[in-house]
């Protein structure tokens, strides 16, 4: 037995090594502390409070009990403001947008940041039903004493019931909660389970801290397409990267496009259809629902006022749009005076910019006199996103949202352009009146397969943009809600890291990107990091030319398996990559696609029927008539002759394509000097014969199959054919529909040919064609050709000529995209 000295003398030198359960958060999976809410807490405390329980436990396997009251012999994580942490002297005085503290001590810490509850200001909607909506558009018109449209209707869409939490409550709380379990590495790179990271670890001591932590931009929104805030996964996702919607800063109501709740209302447009652009013929009632403004109309100026100035007084909105409404840009007026405002001789981002700024700098003016401690703000956009001329100096209270991409900033030129534009806009603007609005949307269905990382560019950019803005928004793509299943891929798969890496930056721009992107790929893709981080730097080098270079799509998807191969598919890191090559699916065909060779510069883009201004095609009797009233804008393309030292056509023919859904619509228009002769070689479906007299064929190549054809001959017999491999020989149809009218001097054909979607061939080699909706960056190829036979001479035309007497030349095909 050693001796009482000796002992003592031991004991001493562990006590460094021995911590009393005061200073310990977890020991053992046992927990020592407790979570100490108010007994009344904010919203976001009380979810904060929550989610600091839940992590600690996925952690430890510990559950620290949540109480309003410490107890003894434990340590306490005081979580929000309370009676606890005012005895403490933590203050949140001055802490704005998110801003925190931490702070601790020998048996506490504390975790917290304002705790302001949103209240939001009646009359706002509970729902978007038709009842609620006049309910709220009553109660304004009551307040306003006309008739504008309330966007505090969809206020409600800005509370999260299953958090139970606003958009607008201040989350410096939960900031707070959520850096420390970031500093026991809990990573939320994706939204969902498995987009988050969880360390394990038996042992949490109680930290020593001191910090108060402010974020570098002000307002850090993401606004998702289908829902705007984000629902579920999303929701909780964007609270979990620290985000802040700034309503502080930007208001409640829309952030864009505001002037449309003047034009809105039915009561309105009847009352006042002056106010409204006369383009066409007609007063523009209609256009994105609220119709389009003359903003040369004294009338109009005034509603705006009127508005704008209620909602001042009435919502408190600290800035509000006043913003043209969406597609202003590039509309034409029947007004003379409306026209000479336009300067095209400034290019498309120049066209409107002094007519437009004009008008907005005007209402400016009005309501700084009225209202000098609020913003108004306008976008730089579409046809007025360059500075205006005529304007040296904005109203004080004008602040200026620069719409951008700043993926694209990879271009030394399209950088230095939007550098040089930055700077022209802001020695018009006072300081501190510039917010800049980016685009996420490489998910989007027509563009979905590159693997778009540009992580260098965000860096580079927010460095630049920091101390110069009052925040960002960036507008995401996300697939419709309730039918995410249907598009077969994850929108966040790739973009996810790019709008990690943004939300980080946000808080601090200085920080090392290598230590976040090393962060990234050890968290999230464990055995795979190494293979998965070549593949990133690879396709953030290349992916810009992945649209047309069949090799470095090759490259990128070699990369790509490289790492597939390094994780059990099962495994979290698998089913994550799983996801990438899910999204990725259509660079296979693309790259297929890519390696042919191609000889013909043609375009034809494909209009939704809803673009086109034509009344709907499924509304009129489907009888081979291409009637002008069902076609009004949608381009008319010509067919040539095949061969340079081919005689000149004797018959001209015209062609134009929309689509209406899933469904390609053809008209085709030929016209024909001697109707007598037609020479129809055959009445029969599926006939070859048909070739052998007058007819007109389709020749059409999908990303995934190459190729189709369509004929049809003027009695009405329609003969269809897969090329392709496997094809050949067998009674293939499209499932189009067809029906030809011949009228005095021309015969016309109609054709409405189902777009079976990729995979089509496999579920049934012998129906549709098979491949998704011809895209921007995933097109089909085709050409369009008409036969005339009279007698011995041949007379052969064609969309694209093919140097030859022959229709089936490929790599003369024209490209056929859309949207």
């Amino acid at each position: 037995m050693p001796q009482l000295p000796t002992l003592l003398m031991f004991l001493a030198a562990c006590a460094g090594l021995v911590h009393s359960a005061e200073s310990m958060l977890v020991e053992n999976g046992v927990p020592h502390a407790e979570i100490v809410l108010s007994d009344k807490p904010a919203r976001m405390a009380k979810l904060a409070a929550k989610e600091l329980q839940t992590y600690v436990e996925k952690i430890s396997g510990a559950r620290l009990e949540i109480v309003s009251e410490p107890g003894v012999g434990r340590a306490h994580v005081f979580v929000g403001k309370s009676p606890h942490t005012e005895a403490l002297k933590l203050a949140t005085d001055g802490l704005e947008n998110g801003s925190f503290r931490m702070a601790s001590g020998a048996d506490w810490m504390a975790l917290l940041g304002p705790d302001e509850d949103y209240v939001p200001i009646e009359p706002w909607g509970r729902n978007r039903g038709a009842a609620e909506t006049a309910r709220v558009n009553a109660e304004f018109d009551k307040i306003t004493g006309d008739t504008f449209w309330n966007h505090h209707r969809e206020v409600h869409a800005r509370y999260h019931k299953d958090l139970d939490v606003w958009d607008y409550d201040d989350a410096g709380t939960l900031n707070a909660v959520h850096e420390y379990l970031r500093s026991l590495g809990v990573r939320w790179f994706a939204p969902g389970e498995l987009g988050e990271v969880v360390p394990a670890m038996k042992t949490l001591p109680l930290p020593q801290v001191n910090r108060t932590v402010k974020p570098d931009f002000g307002m850090r929104r993401f606004t998702f397409y289908t829902d705007h805030t984000g629902i579920g996964d999303k929701g909780i996702w964007t609270l979990r990267l620290g985000l802040n919607n700034a309503h502080k800063i930007g208001g409640i109501a829309q952030v864009c496009h505001g002037l449309k709740f003047v034009l809105m209302r039915d009561e309105m447009k009847k009352a006042h259809p002056e106010m409204y652009l006369l383009t066409g013929g007609r007063r523009d009632t209609t256009t994105k629902g609220s119709g389009y403004p003359d903003i040369t109309s004294p009338l109009f100026f005034e509603k705006h006022l009127k508005y704008s100035r209620a909602m001042f007084d009435h919502f408190k909105e600290p800035m509000l749009s006043i913003d043209l409404v969406d597609g202003y840009g590039g509309m034409t007026s029947d007004d003379p005076n409306w026209m000479a405002q336009l300067t095209p001789e400034r290019g498309w981002p120049g066209t409107m910019s002094d007519h437009v700024f004009g008008y907005l700098n005007r209402v400016a003016l009005e309501l700084n006199k009225s209202h000098p401690d609020r913003l108004v703000s306008g976008l730089a956009y579409s046809a007025y996103k360059l500075p205006p001329e005529k304007i040296d100096h904005f109203s004080p209270n004008f602040a200026l949202i620069e719409t951008r991409q700043r993926q694209n900033f990879w271009d030394e030129a399209k950088r230095k352009e939007h550098q040089d534009m930055r700077a022209a806009w802001q020695k018009k603007l006072q300081p501190g009146r510039y917010l800049t609005w980016d685009y996420s949307i490489n998910a989007r269905p027509e563009q979905a397969g590159r693997p778009v990382y540009y992580t260098q560019q965000i860096s580079r950019d927010l460095r630049e943009l920091k101390g110069q803005t009052l925040g960002e928004m960036i507008e995401i793509y996300d697939h419709p809600a309730g039918k995410e299943a249907s598009f077969g891929y994850d929108p966040q798969a790739i973009e996810h890291l790019n709008l990690y890496v943004t939300s980080r930056l946000w808080w601090n721009v200085d920080q090392d990107l290598e230590a976040l992107l090393d962060d990234y790929f050890t968290s999230y893709y464990g055995p795979a990091a190494v293979p998965m981080r070549a593949f990133m730097d690879y396709s953030e080098a290349n992916w810009m030319h992945m649209g047309q270079d069949a090799d470095k799509i090759g490259q990128a998807i070699a990369l790509f398996t490289t790492a597939q191969a390094a994780a059990d598919p099962q495994s979290a890191p698998g089913r994550r990559m799983q996801k990438i090559a899910d999204i990725m699916r259509p660079l296979h065909a693309l790259q297929k696609q890519l390696s042919h060779k191609r000889e013909s510069d043609l375009v034809y883009r494909v209009l939704e029927a809803r673009q086109t201004g034509g009344k709907p095609l499924t509304s009129r009797p489907f009888d081979g008539q291409v009637l002008k009233d069902y076609w009004t804008d949608v381009r008319s393309a010509g067919l040539a002759k095949l061969t340079p030292d081919a005689p000149h056509p004797k018959a001209f023919t015209t062609f134009q394509i929309q689509r209406e859904g899933g469904v390609l619509h053809i008209g085709i228009i030929c016209h024909e000097p001697d109707m007598a002769r037609l020479n129809s070689a055959t009445t029969t479906p599926d006939d070859e014969k048909l070739l052998e007299g007058d007819h007109v064929t389709l020749l059409i190549e999908t990303p995934t199959r190459a190729y189709y054809e369509i004929a049809v001959n003027p009695a009405g017999a329609v003969l269809e054919i897969d090329h392709a491999e496997g094809g050949k020989g067998v009674k293939w149809t499209s499932g189009a529909q067809c029906a030809v009218h011949r009228g005095e001097k021309l015969w016309s054909v109609e054709l409405r040919i189902p777009i079976a979607g990729e995979g089509a061939f496999v579920l049934d080699p012998l129906k549709g064609i098979d491949g998704a909706q011809p895209k921007d960056l995933f097109p089909w190829h085709f050409n369009l050709g008409r036969q005339r036979v009279r007698g011995s001479s041949i007379e052969r035309t064609a969309y694209s000529p093919t140097g030859k007497q022959d229709f089936h030349v490929p790599e003369k095909f024209a490209k056929l995209w859309g949207k």
